[in-house]
């Protein structure tokens, strides 16, 4: 269970539940490595299974860690598990979007499924899709808007592409306030594109607002 601070009235906190195996540490960069290296000596004390893939684990925590402060989120989670073949990885984060800065979605919920585009399943699995929809949160007590599906998604300072299962769930905020909560999950692990979206569903069904 994590919760994160947030300022700004009428509301200040969120709070989300995920797996315990996930990882769930302060992202700053000043504290970002302790905090890693701290959270995977505590796994590899519980699964001691871990600890020839202590290095991997924490290159791979570090990176996306530093991948989600970059974007501006105030809450940061994350699934490594390694295998013999490679890592399973997958990453959760929540951002705020003030929708009266300019180049935000206008008018709520509607600019945003306005701006989003669903994208038809190709003829292979791994091809790029998009699902667009409108999903029911009910600890939230609010609808939101959803995008779900295969994405190419750009790789910061690289004129590359990476194929991602991705999911992001915009959720407004309650009381008339002019933000909107991002919840934006993914993962590399394209064969497993339908469990992982349903994992990221059953997360995203616990985030709600905390007066």
């Amino acid at each position: 269970m994590t919760a994160a601070g947030l300022d700004g009235p009428p509301v200040h906190r969120i709070t989300l539940l995920v797996p315990s195996s996930w990882y769930e540490f302060d992202i700053h960069p000043a504290t970002r490595d302790q905090a890693i290296r701290e959270a995977v000596r505590a796994r590899v004390q519980e699964r001691p299974e871990l600890a020839t893939c202590r290095a991997e684990l924490v290159r791979t925590l570090r990176r996306v860690a530093d991948e989600a402060w970059e974007s501006g989120v105030v809450y940061f989670g994350a699934m490594a598990e390694v295998d013999d073949e490679a890592p399973l990885t997958a990453s959760l984060t929540v951002s705020v979007v003030d929708t009266a800065d300019e180049g935000a979605p206008q008018g709520g919920l509607e600019g945003v499924m306005a701006a989003l585009t669903s994208v038809p399943r190709g003829s292979r699995p791994t091809d790029p899709w998009r699902r667009v929809r409108l999903v029911d949160l009910p600890d939230a007590g609010t609808t939101a808007a959803r995008s779900e599906g295969i994405e190419d998604v750009a790789i910061r300072d690289d004129t590359r592409t990476v194929r991602m299962v991705m999911m992001q769930t915009f959720v407004p905020f309650p009381d008339g306030d002019p933000r909107i909560a991002v919840i934006s999950a993914a993962t590399h692990q394209l064969a497993l594109a339908e469990p992982m979206l349903e994992l990221f569903d059953g997360i995203c069904e616990t985030f709600r607002f905390l007066p």
